[in-house]
């Protein structure tokens, strides 16, 4: 996850951890395309305020270090014009202001179905230690 919002990336920390879902926040696009680099899928969560400053091309080098990513962009009211571009540029879902915890659950749990029979899923007996694509970035 590359949240620029501190309070919205620990909102969106606690609500992934109350579902016992794994995610790590980064700091940097290098760090972000290095942590998908390897992976085979992933969920990948982003705020309109980096894509106001990386740009849009910013969907397209995500999707080349990690082709089975799904991406969930959290926009700020300001920024809902971002939505459709978004939408254009293949990210899954767009939750708007006040990031409601079930939008942000839901659309975890239909992307981890989507995912092949091999993804890590959270069931009690991978939750804590499966630290493989399956779990949000």
């Amino acid at each position: 996850m590359w949240i620029s919002q501190p309070e919205t990336r620990d909102h969106v920390l606690g609500v992934l951890a109350r579902n016992e879902y794994r995610a790590r926040a980064v700091e940097s696009e290098a760090d972000l395309l290095q942590e998908l680099s390897p992976a085979r899928r992933g969920i990948v969560f982003l705020d309109s305020g980096i894509i106001q400053h990386y740009g849009p091309t910013l969907y397209s080098r995500i999707r080349r270090a990690c082709a089975g990513c799904r991406m969930i962009l959290l926009c700020s009211r300001e920024s809902r014009t971002l939505i459709r571009e978004a939408m254009e540029a293949g990210v899954y879902g767009c939750v708007v202001e006040p990031y409601a915890p079930w939008e942000m659950e839901t659309m975890v749990r239909h992307i981890l179905a989507d995912f092949p029979e091999d993804a890590a899923r959270p069931t009690d007996s991978n939750r804590p230690e499966k630290e493989d694509a399956g779990r949000p970035s």
